[in-house]
Formats: structure tokens, sequence, C-alpha cells
């Protein structure tokens, strides 16, 4: 996220972006926008005891953004209950709508039930000319490792810090390893630098390796060789600055060769690289 503000400072930075015709700010603080909203949200679910959000478990940028404090923006609220075990669709939209109440929050379509889970797509009132959200819950996740409670101190959004249950530490660095084999996404490997650069988390070697293992154990890789985390890393500097700056501020994305040089660091002291 951005430095601390309201959804109206991020209003009028939408604006004078839109003055000057500068597409990726005005998609950096829709996005932003987005983000704070789905927070506030989360916010008002920890706070219910009853609410869907505690039956799942959060990963993803909302997860970074919240806990971690990331300079990514997360327009998207990612989840999993773990393989098999499914929620509701109307009591999750029924708890969005209560929780989202201030921000006019309305389905954008009917939930989408696949044999992968539940993506609910929203909208609320937008002050950036935008107003999109998206809720998915994975339920073809098998789990290494146990659920945990994440702390969001988002007190400097005005909003009151609150816990929700999240994927283990160790299992989200795993899960970042095998999106940045797979795919070729600019913000995986900015999430994966932030996770294991700038998050404080202790990583155990020997329970990384396990979690990265099981992993790749369903992909054609099927587990992990050193070197393997840049198979892709070519494709995303080409995509790097064009892609990353419509979720983080100039200022706030690192250099390109300085984020692999850390991660490929990083690597290297956990038996990885």
């Amino acid at each position: 996220m951005a430095d601390a503000r309201d959804r109206q400072a991020i209003a009028n930075d939408y604006r004078t972006a839109r003055d000057r015709s500068d597409a990726a700010a005005m998609r950096r603080y829709q996005n932003e926008e987005a983000c704070f909203v789905l927070l506030a949200i989360l916010e008002r679910l920890a706070a219910d005891d009853r609410s869907f959000v505690h039956e799942i478990a959060l990963k993803g940028g909302i997860l970074m953004a919240g806990e971690l404090r990331s300079a990514r923006s997360s327009a998207d609220i990612d989840a999993t209950t773990g393989h098999g075990r499914r929620i509701d669709p109307d009591r999750v939209v029924a708890d969005l709508r209560r929780a989202g109440r201030e921000f006019g929050v309305r389905l954008d379509g009917e939930p989408d039930r696949t044999l992968g889970g539940l993506i609910i797509h929203f909208r609320f009132g937008s002050l950036t000319d935008a107003g999109t959200a998206k809720l998915e819950v994975s339920v073809r996740e098998d789990l290494v490792f146990a659920v945990r409670d994440a702390f969001f101190d988002v007190s400097d959004l005005g909003l009151q810090p609150f816990t929700v249950p999240a994927v283990a530490q160790v299992e989200l660095v795993a899960e970042k390893l095998r999106a940045l084999v797979q795919r070729a996404q600019p913000r995986d490997l900015f999430d994966l630098h932030l996770y294991l650069t700038e998050s404080g988390w202790h990583l155990d070697p020997a329970e990384l390796r396990q979690a990265v293992d099981a992993k790749l154990a369903l992909t054609r890789h099927k587990r992990w060789r050193p070197g393997l985390w840049r198979l892709n890393v070519r494709e995303i500097e080409a995509g790097w600055e064009t892609t990353m700056l419509a979720w983080v501020e100039p200022a706030r994305l690192s250099p390109f060769d300085r984020v692999v040089a850390d991660v490929a660091r990083r690597l290297r002291s956990l038996r990885l690289d």
C-alpha cells in the first residue's frame, strides 16, 4: 500500500493523474482504493464471529497489504478452505453485503461455483471511476502446514486492528515459488522478494523444502531443483515496470536486477539455490 491516507486523498490523486492522462497512475489509484475498501470489509468480517472469514485462510495480495503493509495494492480477496471443503455462496454474499454496506457493495453477476471453488465479483461505490473487486475461495489446495492467525495492524488507515486466519508463512513462500516457476507474472517475483527480504519471517529450510516439493508434485516439474525459480525471469523482466507501476508507486518499486539478486541470495541461505 502507499503511505496511509483516506479514500478522499486517493481520489484527489486519481483526478490529478486523470488530468494529465497518466493511465498507469490512474490504475494504481483505482487499485489502491479497492485495497482500502477490501481491508475495511475484512475488518468488519473479522469482528463478526459468525462470518465466513473465520472458516477460510487468507493468502495473496490482500494478506500482504494487511499483514505486511506491502507496497503492492490488491483488488482481490484470495483465500482457501483447504482440500474439498466448500462454503455456502449465499452466506458469503450476505456477509459481504453486510460488511460492505458503507461502500454500497453489490454483486457484479452471479457467484461462479467452479470445481476449483467459489468466485464472486462485486462492485462498490467508487471515488476513482472504478469500483470493482473479487473474492476467490479455492477448495483444491492441500495445505501442508496448519492455518495460523495473521494480525492486520491497519490503524493508520483509520481501521481497527484485527486478526484473521491465514495460510502458514512457509507455505505462502512455497506457493509463490510454484507460481513463479509456472507463469511469467512480475507480481510473483515482487511478492517473493517481499516475503524473503522484508517480512521478518523465520523460515525453516527443511519445512520450506517440504512445502515447495508438495506444491510442485502436481506440476510437470515434480520437485524442486536449484535455479528452477529463474525459469521465467527474463520474460518477467520485460514487463517489470510496465506491469508493476499499475500497482506500486514508482518510488517504492525496486530495480529488477536488485530484486533478482536479493532473491537469489536469500534462496541460497535457505538451501534452495
